[in-house]
């Protein structure tokens, strides 16, 4: 993707416009036309673009192909006929296939029956409830056990930590000696005396860190009370109860159907069922038929590409985003966007991914477009140009980029004004630029006329720093 600028704001009058400006100057001076150009400075809008193409592309695509010769007898689906995720697309004439093919159709109904009949027991539904109603029994009874342990005496804190709440408590009862002396210095002041009132707030407080101090210091190398260890002997006792109960539960479901018969049964089916899809198509996704490659009687090779489904209802555009233009970019941005094949049709779009790292060996970023809504007309792999707003200005001072400097001793951009046989030189302070304008921010005003002096003998108009108008 590359970048392109372009200033609009109705097209007829800044085209229009701009010719007028750097053909007047031409006209106003027709003797000097060989060494100097002007042009007066306008307002208008400033738009800027980040730019690129890419192929239309669908949210999902499968290409299918059997993976058997045979003929082909069936086919359901059409190219544009939308098809369902399961949905049998095409058949192989039972009588064009490999003898063992056929003989798979009776294996899968023996299949099938046999594994029916095994499930008339419990469901794999019940089976499951029952498993996880032993897992969580089994997390139930850990958890009993763990509160069990962490409340016994001496579980329940390291030494580090006891040591720790001992060393806390004795700076608490510091805190209650120290602020008790400084009450007892104020105490026989009148009981509003706001000195007596803070000393006497400070001495409750630290009182009150104090017990909290002891408070947990007891708890640490305490041990549950006669009615906490009764409640947590029951708690265990009950969780130990629940985890039997549950796993009785299980057996007896499991008594019923033989689990490994169960699991052979759904094996053979799943083995007969893979044969005969062989000689059928189905469909993995939800999609629209974009290629047939044959038609019912024709012989079919294993491998070919018989049907490509799409997923339509999301479109999208894949394109590279240069590292100079990448920091515009942002996710949900508006997106125009135009097809070669269709090219008075203008779609909408939005910026749906910007990849954080660059395609192998670029400096290109890949970023993801998807389109608006569904117009017809519309298909996968049409070239499509992207166009994304990345800024824009209503009205801004508008200066020519031929008009523009740069000073070698300061590197500041300079214009020189034009009035009448006077030249003033100024630095000017820039905002948005594209490949033919730039947005004046400050050093001149509106209707002011800015120009460069060719040198004579120099070939055509050679342009200012930043390039030609």
């Amino acid at each position: 993707m590359n970048r392109r600028w372009i200033v609009i704001g109705g097209v007829v009058v800044v085209i229009v416009a701009g010719a007028a400006l750097l053909s007047g100057g031409r006209r106003a001076r027709a003797q000097a036309a060989q060494t100097e150009r002007t042009t007066e400075l306008v307002e208008g809008p400033l738009q800027i673009f980040v730019t690129g193409t890419g192929k239309v592309e669908p949210e999902a695509q499968a290409v299918l192909s059997f993976k058997v010769a045979g003929s082909l007898r069936n086919l359901t689906v059409e190219v544009g006929q939308r098809v369902s995720s399961g949905q049998v697309l095409a058949e192989l004439d039972p009588t064009s296939l490999d003898p063992s093919l056929v003989a798979g159709e009776a294996d899968l109904i023996t299949a099938q029956q046999a594994l029916e009949d095994l499930l008339a027991g419990p469901t794999e539904q019940q089976l499951a409830q029952a498993e996880l109603a032993v897992a969580t029994a089994r997390d139930g009874l850990h958890d009993a056990e763990y509160r069990w342990s962490v409340q016994q005496e001496g579980r329940r804190a390291s030494s580090s930590t006891i040591r720790g709440a001992e060393a806390g408590l004795v700076l608490a009862e510091q805190e209650v000696d120290q602020a008790k002396g400084n009450y007892d210095q104020f105490s026989g002041l009148p009981s509003d005396d706001p000195v007596r009132a803070l000393a006497l707030t400070q001495l409750v407080a630290a009182e009150q860190a104090r017990d909290a101090a002891l408070r947990n210091l007891n708890w640490l190398t305490g041990h549950p009370t006669e009615i906490q260890q009764a409640m947590l002997e029951a708690e265990l006792h009950n969780a130990s109860a629940n985890l039997a109960q549950a796993e009785e539960d299980l057996a007896e479901l499991r008594a019923g159907p033989d689990q490994q018969a169960v699991t052979a049964a759904d094996a053979r089916v799943r083995a007969a069922q893979a044969v005969v899809d062989q000689a059928r198509l189905i469909s993995p996704i939800d999609g629209t038929a974009m290629a047939i490659n044959h038609r019912p009687g024709d012989s079919i090779v294993p491998g070919e590409v018989e049907i490509v489904i799409a997923g339509l209802s999301k479109l999208h555009v894949d394109t590279l985003v240069d590292e100079l233009d990448i920091a515009l970019l942002d996710l949900g941005q508006e997106v125009e966007i135009t097809l070669d094949a269709l090219p008075d049709l203008i779609l909408s779009g939005q910026v749906a991914g910007i990849d954080l790292v660059p395609a192998a060996g670029t400096a290109q970023y890949p970023v993801r477009v998807e389109l608006e809504g569904s117009e017809s007309g519309v298909r996968v792999g049409m070239t499509a140009a992207l166009s994304i707003l990345v800024a824009q200005r209503e009205q801004a001072l508008l200066v020519p980029n031929w008009a523009l400097g740069i000073d070698p001793e300061t590197g500041a951009v300079i214009v020189t004004v034009y009035r009448g046989d006077v030249r003033e030189v100024r630095v000017v302070t820039l905002g948005l630029r594209n490949e033919s304008f730039s947005e004046v921010l400050s050093g001149l005003e509106l209707g002011e006329v800015v120009g460069i002096t060719i040198a004579e003998g120099s070939p055509g108009s050679p342009g200012g720093f930043f390039g030609p108008g």
